[in-house]
């Protein structure tokens, strides 16, 4: 079976269905503007499983000075779920890993994750420049290293070859959200000054808005809050992905320092960026995971934002801090220590889990005390949303694809050519009925394919899927959406009847596609 259309083949990925899949080597290039990875697929194999509704939060408790302090047990600790007492079900006393020569060194992975897209231009160089220093004193023994940015322009995975990372460092460039530098003329509205006017978080900055619009348009004060919540609403909506984008990146580097053996450190380097309600519930799974995986993040908010601002901007990275036991450094002059200092480990923490009562689907805060121990401070994660797992992009494709209800989501159609011991599939996507994100001058988008072969009696004959990544340029949108998008796939089959059942998931708007073609090889 081969895929078409001229697409450049790779390797299926573990992360094949984010648009930036992690691989080993720095990019020295752009990427194809269109691309594929493609497998063989085959049905899900039945499973039995428990759910744990365990819920589990990192823990550091610091001294004045910032110590981490150790000793405790679970029965100095008081823990409440929406102001109610909850029991401590599960509890452990988590210690940096042993320097001591007689024991056996303890693997350890550090991952310095880069969001070059809220980093601005000017800051970048020092910020290169201090992990360059880092990874010049070396890697201690049985430590791997990888770099990775929220761009996807650059990645290297986890390894010891220090050579590799330097090289990689020149390449992180900014790619910052465009509308950090106004979306709008008068009033003048970045994204930030939108998102604090849309959530009613500043008054100032309304205010400044209504009166900058009053005056060019000689409006009412009616008139002018009316259109300022408008225009806010809009250049909320047209920048809020570039902070999704951003989780849904840092979820994917989580993911992946899960598999890695030993010891797990992130370390985000950020200047930090809004995040709304809705952002609430991709926050909250991303601290699951890495909580039970293990993922220790710390994180460097390291944009000279000061007071109001810096609160709203790194709320996601305190959190991600706070809920894994590990620490958060903010505008230092000292980036090197800073950096040095984020990628260890806390001297001591802990890790504390209950478990709550039935979902109910709302957000639950959390409050982790030490009674009577003044002059402490504790971190601990802030709260979670109380629902019940849901399903991975691939189990709903798998889902899709099991079933036999034909959905119209996508604006895709089938062709089936029966040729002599083959079966020519043609999947004709129309680009014009899909939406792209936008990243500079590029149109993004990332399509799932997955066709199967069923026999008259409906059995499973022969699978295949196929991620198609989507980087276009303007010029080659327009020829796509003038010409269309057709992917090729071919099965050698013996005579008989068949169903094919071709399934097409599309990113951006996460929809889904699906279709039922009968096939007849005489």
């Amino acid at each position: 079976m081969a895929w078409g259309w001229c697409l450049r083949r790779r390797t299926f990925a573990d992360v094949a269905w984010l648009a930036f899949a992690l691989i080993p080597v720095a990019r020295s290039a752009d990427p194809p503007e269109v691309s594929i990875r493609s497998a063989a697929w085959k049905p899900p194999a039945p499973t039995i499983s428990a759910q744990s509704n365990l819920v589990e939060s990192g823990v550091t408790v610091s001294d004045a000075r910032g110590n981490a302090i150790g000793g405790f047990k679970a029965g100095d600790f008081i823990l409440t779920d929406n102001g109610k007492l909850q029991a401590i079900t599960f509890f452990s006393e988590l210690h940096r890993s042993s320097t001591s020569t007689a024991e056996p060194v303890q693997p350890r992975n550090v991952a310095l994750f880069f969001d070059d897209v809220h980093l601005t231009a000017a800051g970048l160089p020092i910020y290169r420049q201090a992990a360059e220093k880092l990874i010049r004193a070396g890697l201690p023994p049985g430590e791997r290293m990888g770099i990775f940015t929220d761009s996807g322009t650059v990645t290297v995975d986890f390894t010891t070859d220090t050579a590799a990372l330097l090289a990689a460092l020149p390449q992180i460039k900014s790619h910052r959200d465009p509308g950090e530098r106004g979306m709008t003329v008068c009033p003048t509205l970045t994204t930030y000054s939108a998102f604090v006017i849309k959530e009613g978080i500043d008054e100032g900055e309304k205010r400044r808005a209504v009166y900058e619009l009053m005056g060019c348009d000689h409006l009412t004060w009616d008139e002018a809050v009316g259109q300022v919540m408008d225009m806010a609403n809009n250049v909320w909506e047209n920048s809020r992905h570039y902070a999704t984008n951003a989780l849904d990146v840092l979820k994917i580097v989580v993911g992946h320092l899960e598999k890695q053996e030993g010891t797990r450190v992130l370390v985000m380097v950020s200047g930090g960026y809004p995040d709304d309600d809705r952002m609430k519930p991709q926050i909250a799974a991303i601290l699951d995971a890495a909580t039970r995986a293990r993922v220790v993040i710390n994180s460097l908010a390291v944009e000279s934002q000061m007071g109001f601002r810096q609160l709203v901007v790194t709320n996601t990275m305190t959190d991600a801090a706070s809920s894994t036991g590990g620490r958060v450094i903010k505008n230092t002059n000292d980036l090197d220590g800073a950096l040095s200092t984020l990628a260890g480990t806390a001297e001591v923490s802990y890790l504390v889990g209950f478990q709550p009562g039935e979902p109910d689907g709302k957000y639950h805060t959390l409050k982790v005390a030490l009674p009577n121990r003044a002059g402490l401070t504790i971190d601990a994660r802030p709260g979670y949303f109380a629902t019940r797992p849901t399903p991975t992009v691939q189990q709903r494709i798998d889902r899709a694809v099991l079933s036999r209800d034909v959905i119209r989501d996508v604006a895709a159609s089938v062709r089936v050519t029966p040729l002599r011991n083959t079966v020519k599939v043609t999947v004709d996507i129309d680009p014009k009925h899909l939406k792209f994100a936008k990243q500079g001058e590029l149109h993004l988008q990332q399509l799932t394919l997955v066709s199967v072969i069923e026999d008259a009696q409906g059995n499973f004959i022969a699978g295949k899927q196929a991620v198609v990544d989507l980087r276009v340029k303007p010029a080659k949108l327009a020829s796509m959406q003038s010409t269309g998008l057709h992917i090729v796939e071919s099965f050698s089959l013996p005579k008989g009847v068949y169903t094919l059942r071709e399934v097409v998931r599309e990113l951006v708007q996460d929809r889904i596609g699906a279709s039922n073609t009968a096939i007849e090889l005489r």
